[in-house]
């Protein structure tokens, strides 16, 4: 228990360092963080009609699909040099490794709180309910486990091979289109294949529960066995990894 209360004060500590840093020499600074949703959501907004007129609360629908994802891309691709970049750091202090990966995810989670709260104007200005918001942090808890465990994977895959990242950006970009963002699943015929896509799990649960208040427990069975799958397995391959990183480097 003691180490885990460490590998979490340390996690937070660097994650505070990291996001100041980011921001150090910014004029707009925590903004910066806005403007790629932001903008992804007005370009998808004004093609609303080509993609779909049908959806419900469209603009709701799409937003928080598209901020859910970007935590998920965001988090797990800085997750993949957060080792390899750090190999001096690592080996001239004694630090959890674990916490490097844990601080990545906070740091994206520090960014993500703004975006939450740009959904809640959008939601002030459509007139929508925030009783469905009162869920959403047991749903990102859920989402922040999931890809924790895919981050600790990552991360070690990063050790090892060179273009981790360009291999993640071009996986993460087939993704994105094979995710029901801007789309449903029902107008593709693709329910059979989204079965398979974690992440559409996550962010229909957001959606069901913050925009449309339906309330179903059998989604939050099926986030917690995905999140702890996830969690379990990188877990499993970074402890087993750990040891090589800083000879493979």
């Amino acid at each position: 228990m003691s180490k885990i209360k460490n590998i979490l004060g340390v996690s937070a500590s660097l994650a505070k360092a990291g996001f100041k840093l980011r921001n150090e020499g910014s004029y707009i600074g925590i903004f910066w963080y806005l403007l790629e949703p932001l903008l992804m959501f007005m370009i998808l907004l004004g093609l609303q009609r080509i993609i779909n007129a049908e959806i419900p609360s469209y603009p709701l629908y799409l937003l928080l699909g598209l901020i859910m994802f970007n935590f998920f891309s965001n988090s797990t691709s800085q997750a993949i040099n957060v080792i390899s970049g750090k190999v001096k750091f690592i080996k001239s202090m004694k630090i959890p490794q674990e916490a490097l990966v844990i601080s990545a995810l906070l740091q994206t989670t520090f960014s993500h709180i703004f975006e939450i709260i740009l959904l809640g104007v959008f939601m002030t200005y459509y007139g929508s309910s925030f009783l469905g918001m009162l869920f959403y942090p047991l749903i990102f808890i859920f989402l922040f486990i999931f890809s924790l465990g895919i981050s600790l994977i990552l991360a070690t895959l990063g050790v090892f091979i060179t273009d981790m990242n360009n291999v993640w950006r071009v996986l993460t970009r087939l993704l994105w289109f094979a995710t029901p963002i801007f789309y449903t699943v029902k107008e593709t015929g693709l329910t059979k294949v989204m079965a398979f896509n974690p992440l559409y799990y996550f962010i229909t649960a957001g959606r069901d529960f913050v925009i449309y208040q339906r309330f179903d427990m059998i989604f939050f069975i099926y986030l917690a066995l995905i999140s702890m799958a996830s969690l379990i397995l990188g877990l499993w391959i970074f402890e087993r990894y750990k040891n090589k990183f800083a000879e493979a480097v």
